[in-house]
């Protein structure tokens, strides 16, 4: 289940304000869109090893308000994919790297029986009710940079076109855009589904990434210090194979102060984390972390 979120854009980074999130894991499906069969990026260690076998996972598009208090007007979802299938081209190819775990899992969830490649995106976007919408702010899921090309081309010549669904008396309407997996595709309408892709599955152990000892040093804001507030951020982001952190791939997922998201960020980008392994191999991975400040006594 994702929920509703609300989105911030904060410098360069499009961070989201939610209640919570939750990735659906891929499945087996079929759809009537074209198919495209993941690879792995060049040159890494994940290319040595041997997929057991692939999993046809459908990609569905979610068109949700940013603000939770908000309706969508009646169709409009579906009204929105069906606009924008035909301005989006699948990629050829997806040169997928970013693994989550197959279950069964531990009982914290940190080691799996397996892994599966991650493919998704997050587009952060207010629709106009002239049929446009503003410049897209994109958040790299799986670190597929065909994919996020792709997704940008398509809402901006949707925008062009000014094919956006009427919104009736609504004259702006920020809303949330996700491509993610489909667990079970016949739960969802086929208008929805965006396209398939053929990814890799692993029977290897799988062990998700690590913060390391010396934890992440964010520091308590100034700012904060002077009203003594206190806060809690919980972002979600993909770590990558050399445990760095993707800043493309930051989802903010809940916080009410600007500072402390500001001094959690800055202080992810200093940080490497220990990287998951499938196998022996280091591979990028997707996790979701809260941080906790408390007013220095």
């Amino acid at each position: 289940m994702r929920c509703h979120r609300r989105a911030l854009i904060y410098g360069p980074l499009a961070f989201v304000l939610a209640a919570c999130v939750a990735n659906p894991s891929p499945n087996r499906g079929t759809s009537s869109r074209s198919r495209t069969v993941a690879q792995n990026g060049g040159g890494s260690c994940l290319d040595t090893l041997h997929a057991s076998d692939s999993i046809v996972t459908i990609v569905k598009m979610n068109v949700a308000p940013q603000d939770p208090k908000t309706t969508l007007p009646r169709d409009f979802e579906n009204l929105f994919v069906e606009a924008f299938r035909p301005a989006f081209s699948v990629p050829s190819t997806l040169p997928l790297s970013v693994v989550t775990g197959l279950a069964p899992c531990d009982s914290v969830g940190s080691r799996c029986i397996g892994g599966v490649l991650n493919v998704g995106a997050v587009a952060y976007v207010t629709a106009y009710n002239d049929g446009t919408l503003s410049s897209p702010a994109i958040v790299d899921v799986a670190l597929t940079r065909s994919l996020v090309t792709n997704l940008r081309s398509a809402l901006e010549t949707m925008s062009q076109n000014q094919a956006v669904p009427w919104m009736g008396h609504t004259d702006s309407l920020p809303v949330v855009l996700t491509l993610v997996p489909e667990e079970q595709p016949d739960t969802v309408p086929a208008s929805r589904y965006a396209f398939r892709a053929q990814i890799p599955r692993y029977d290897v152990p799988f062990s998700y990434a690590a913060m390391p000892l010396a934890g992440v040093n964010a520091r308590y804001p100034a700012s904060a210090r002077l009203v003594g507030a206190e806060d809690s951020v919980t972002l979600a982001f993909t770590v990558e194979a050399d445990g760095t952190i993707a800043s493309e791939s930051i989802d903010l997922v809940s916080a009410s102060y600007r500072d402390f998201v500001t001094s959690v960020v800055d202080a992810l980008g200093n940080t490497r984390y220990h990287p998951a392994h499938l196998g022996d191999c280091p591979v990028a991975t997707r996790m979701k972390q809260r941080f906790v400040f408390r007013a220095p006594q």
